[in-house]
């Protein structure tokens, strides 16, 4: 018997251009390129296969699954987006529910038993029943739902929001194929073509413009989750809650002092220690609220050596107790944007984080890395792999990036590794602590966690309108949706849930923090 699994093949830095296909005198096709055309860079795709292998293992078959395959290149090259991550996944999980359909059907039928007449066919993925509760697609948005609210251990519960981007990614593959003109039996799902017509630019020659808006109904929608334990923070999207005053210092405490983590490994748990560069990322991230490859992506051209004075009392203070500090494009980092390019904002940091930081510059083990980066971009270079050097998020080679591996390698090349870390340092919260409840949130949480912080501070000193507008500039929203969801935490969450302020190693450094941030 043979069992069929989904799997990825994973292609980094690559450049795609659009070939030109002509015939040659020979009658024989050809493929050429435009001499000015740069080409679009593709930072990594995963491809799926169906491979099957035997009971003892055996691998029988591999076949790469083109029509699968073809909508995530369609994602990069007509899109230009760099990564496809989120959508293979979605993929992977998708078919890998239509395998698990599949089976079933094996089980239930033989040559004997199946009627076509009365009995649905075989699952396929371009293959649909008529009645809508029979289709894979309906099916697959049940199974989703399903995952999210009626698991026995909260724990093992799929996020909402990676539910619904599943769902999206299915739809989305099942457009590309019914804007290509694929035939299907039946339709996947309801789906409609509404043509909007819109008043054109002041620039454009056309007074207006019209726009085709692919409609369905396959959709996924939750029901608002009711009150629990009093607070209403459990109200809010996961990834907007802050983290509490306990939480956050039991895992400051880790990442600042003992540096000590649970790995899961294969055979065994162990202790492991957590790098120098991971601690300063996560306090980043708190501090001055960056996104994970914000904060990954930083130079030092941004790092600074802050200013001190010794005052009236002999002690040696800093000048300005809170930076102002750019990300974007015009200062050489990432940031998170709809378009091409990167968004410039200015946020803050705290002055003894901007010291750590700078004083870790000028270590030896930084030094090192910043050698080994610079030998992995001339050898780079030399194996003509110069993707890696091409396209709004790539590599430059004449940055000298804070954050770098110990083989050389840029960080923020590498999120998932941020990631990994992030959850080992949950992990050993809820390891080794005695808490109310488990710890739970993603990275993104950090800068959650700053936004709340920070709203609070300014509604001691001026208006919820005004401050809104301060922390809207600071996370570099492009409206105010998001942030009128933490301006809405930090107004309701109680006093016995609030956000750790004067944090272990940075007792009052934000003493003064809101009129500083008026000013800035």
């Amino acid at each position: 018997m043979v069992r069929y699994v989904i799997e990825t093949s994973t292609v980094k830095n690559y450049l795609y251009r659009r070939p030109l296909l002509e015939i040659d005198e020979n009658g024989e096709v050809v493929s050429r390129y435009r001499k000015n055309d740069k080409g679009i860079v593709i930072r990594e795709i995963a491809l799926l296969n169906i491979v099957g292998y035997k009971n003892n293992g055996r691998l029988v078959s591999f076949d790469p699954m083109d029509y699968a395959n073809e909508f995530l290149l369609a994602h990069h090259i007509d899109n230009e987006k760099l990564k496809s991550n989120q959508l293979s996944s979605a993929l992977v999980h998708y078919f890998s529910f239509i395998i698990q359909h599949q089976e079933a059907w094996d089980e239930a039928y033989d040559e004997d038993l199946y009627d076509e007449l009365y009995d649905n066919p075989r699952p396929e993925w371009n293959h649909f029943p008529k009645r809508k509760s029979d289709k894979l697609t309906y099916l697959y948005r049940a199974a989703l739902k399903d995952l999210v609210l009626n698991q026995e251990n909260p724990e093992d519960a799929m996020a909402r929001t990676t539910a619904k981007a599943y769902i999206n990614a299915v739809v989305g593959f099942y457009k590309h194929h019914l804007i290509l003109g694929y035939q299907f039996n039946n339709p996947p799902f309801e789906h409609e073509i509404v043509n909007i017509n819109y008043q054109a630019s002041g620039t454009n020659m056309k007074a207006y413009m019209t726009k085709a808006v692919h409609t369905t109904d396959l959709r996924l929608s939750f029901p608002k989750p009711s009150r629990s334990s009093g607070s209403p923070i459990e109200n809010f999207r996961r990834d907007l809650r802050p983290f509490t005053n306990v939480e956050w210092q039991l895992a400051q405490n880790i990442i600042t002092k003992t540096k000590r983590v649970v790995r899961h490994g294969k055979s065994a748990t162990q202790m492991a220690s957590l790098p120098y560069e991971f601690s300063l990322h996560f306090m980043i991230c708190r501090y001055a609220g960056l996104r994970r490859e914000e904060a990954a992506s930083l130079h030092l051209g941004q790092i600074v050596k802050p200013v001190k004075f010794v005052n009236e009392d002999g002690k040696e203070v800093y000048k300005n107790e809170v930076l102002k500090f750019g990300v974007g494009a015009k200062y050489g980092s990432l940031t998170k944007t709809k378009e091409a390019g990167n968004k410039n904002r200015e946020t803050i940091m705290p002055a003894r984080l901007m010291e750590e930081l700078y004083d870790y510059t000028q270590s030896e083990r930084y030094k090192k890395r910043l050698a080994k980066f610079k030998a992995y971009c001339k050898e780079q270079e030399e194996k003509g792999n110069t993707a890696i050097f091409s396209g709004d998020d790539a590599i430059d080679k004449n940055k000298e990036y804070l954050f770098i591996t110990q083989t050389g390698i840029p960080m923020f090349t590498r999120l998932q590794d941020f990631t990994n870390r992030w959850v080992e340092v949950r992990n050993t919260v809820n390891h080794n602590l005695d808490i109310h409840r488990k710890m739970v949130g993603s990275l993104h949480n950090l800068r959650s966690t700053f936004a709340v912080d920070i709203f609070r501070r300014l509604l001691q000193k001026i208006d919820p309108d005004k401050a809104l507008d301060i922390v809207s500039s600071l996370l570099g929203h492009e409206d105010y949706n998001t942030t009128l969801q933490y301006l809405k935490i930090a107004q309701e969450l109680p006093s016995a849930d609030e956000i750790y302020e004067d944090v272990l190693i940075y007792t009052g450094v934000l003493d003064g923090f809101s009129e500083q941030l008026e000013e800035i």
